[in-house]
């Protein structure tokens, strides 16, 4: 169910009872409960957001609040992993692969089939052939890897998959191209491989109570680790679960 969003200007007993979670939630907070969101709110929500791993905006709603008042559905679950950019333009897979399984950037391009991928343009993703699942089944076999088809994934059914373990998601940026026929096949798209290494939220099924750790190896040699809120991340753009791998 949603929640009344508490942000800088907010005032009355939901402020006051958020104070008081507050205090007793983040180490070394002293805010006055006074029922008033100011800057001194603010900045402690934003400090208990990078603290429980949630997006930081300053604002307490639903995620925000669902943590602090112990309201969420399941204990948060965030898998270690170390963190690996990719080396190169087009190496995401092979740095989201070698975060999944542990290894290295090396180590996977060394143990993938040469004609699965090239140095300039990754690992072909298949959104351009008529039965992509041989390839992609070929391709988790290799690294010793379970996979999923295309699918619009509820947020319970994503969260107790992440729950279980880091999932690979690779991501196609142009659905047209995904779903337009050309002779001998489809256009294709280009796309993008991640890694959702935690959730933490609730049982709503908009997916606006749940938030996930997102290891996103873009841009070379940098990467981002980046939290995001599962309503928000499926809504931009509709082939996000093109293909699984966990």
């Amino acid at each position: 169910m949603a929640v009344t969003v508490l942000r800088m200007g907010s005032k009355g007993s939901e402020v006051r009872r958020l104070q008081e979670a507050l205090n007793r939630k983040l180490p070394g907070c002293n805010l006055r409960p006074d029922g008033d969101f100011g800057n001194n709110t603010r900045n402690a929500v934003r400090r208990y957001q990078d603290q429980a791993w949630l997006v930081v905006d300053g604002e307490a709603g639903q995620c925000t609040q669902n943590a602090l008042f112990d309201a969420e559905a399941y204990p948060p679950a965030r898998h270690q992993r170390t963190f690996i950019p990719q080396p190169t333009n087009s190496t995401c897979w092979a740095a989201a692969t070698a975060m999944l399984k542990s290894s290295s950037v090396a180590a996977v391009k060394a143990a993938t089939p040469a004609d699965m991928w090239d140095d300039t343009n990754g690992l072909y993703n298949q959104s351009d052939v008529a039965n992509w699942v041989p390839q992609t089944e070929r391709y988790a076999r290799v690294h010793h890897l379970r996979t999923y088809p295309p699918a619009s994934w509820i947020p319970q059914a994503f969260a107790a998959m992440v729950r279980q373990g880091p999932v690979m998601v690779d991501t196609l940026w142009n659905t047209g191209g995904y779903l337009r026929r050309i002779p001998g096949g489809y256009q294709g798209s280009p796309g993008h491989m991640t890694l959702v290494v935690g959730v933490r939220g609730d049982n709503d099924p908009s997916g606006r109570g749940t938030t996930l750790m997102v290891y996103d190896p873009w841009e070379p040699n940098i990467g981002r680790q980046w939290r995001v809120s599962y309503l928000r991340w499926v809504s931009e753009v509709s082939t996000r679960t093109y293909r699984l791998f966990q």
